[in-house]
């Protein structure tokens, strides 16, 4: 089976959250790398549902096969110990700050 990796660094999931992810799932296994606390405050804001309960959260959804801690908003550490054969994302990070996050992860 195929290894799909994505990153959430949400705390409030919705329709689209769900959506996305059941469309990675059915590309291969899913595994969701969740931000840390800090990493989260760096970009947007503290979250509201701190990083253990987002963990279970996450792990909860059908879609999702394993969970693991993002600790950077690089995606350079986890790629290399999960190796998959995808990178699941929304579209928006195809312009703004996610740009180069986007442009690295295609070059890993």
């Amino acid at each position: 089976m195929k290894k799909v990796y994505m990153c959430f660094g949400t705390d409030v999931i919705h329709n689209g959250h769900i959506e996305i992810l059941r469309k990675a799932a059915e590309l291969g296994e899913v595994t969701v790398g969740v931000l840390t606390d800090e990493v989260m405050a760096s970009y947007k804001r503290y979250p509201i549902i701190n990083l253990e309960q987002r963990l279970q959260i996450i792990e909860s959804i059908k879609y999702v096969s394993k969970v693991i801690v993002q600790e950077e908003l690089d995606y350079t550490n986890n790629l290399r110990k999960v190796k998959p054969d995808y990178v699941v994302h929304g579209d928006d990070w195809r312009t703004g700050y996610q740009a180069s996050i986007r442009s690295k992860v295609i070059d890993i």
